[in-house]
């Protein structure tokens, strides 16, 4: 019985070397598949491996780079720090705390004249004194 359709892949030494290269060159995977002629499910199917080297090896020789950078004196080392602490390590900056929005014209007012009826304010009526007694009168009783 012969098998019907096309004959499966079979991926080359060279194929190999030229996968891993491109994705090391941050190639996207459906170009370096046209280059090699297959499909890209076939390309992720025979060719993982070589992609995961060739991203690894990206990724190290940026890390390189950017830590290079980072160790110098200028403004680009400390974007290339903060880059780095954001991105490797996690680190987020923090929003500023909320800040009190000033009330409005209407809030304003009520708030002036929630002062003026309970007597907190300079417009409110005043206040009768206190009663006071003497001590001595205190005692007579």
């Amino acid at each position: 019985m012969t098998r019907r359709g096309r004959p499966s892949y079979q991926p080359t030494d060279k194929d190999r070397r030229v996968v891993e290269m491109m994705a090391g060159w941050a190639m996207a995977e459906e170009r370096i598949a046209k280059v090699i002629g297959v499909d890209p499910k076939t390309l992720r199917k025979h060719f993982a491996q070589e992609l995961e080297v060739g991203h690894a090896k990206l990724e190290a020789q940026l890390a390189q780079n950017l830590l290079r950078i980072a160790q110098g004196h200028d403004r680009q080392s400390l974007i290339a720090t903060i880059f780095a602490l954001k991105t490797r390590f996690g680190w987020v900056e923090q929003p500023p705390p909320p800040r009190e929005e000033a009330p409005g014209k209407k809030e304003a007012m009520l708030e002036a004249a929630h002062r003026a009826m309970t007597g907190s304010s300079k417009f409110a009526p005043q206040r009768p004194p206190p009663l006071y007694r003497r001590q001595s009168e205190e005692g007579l009783n």
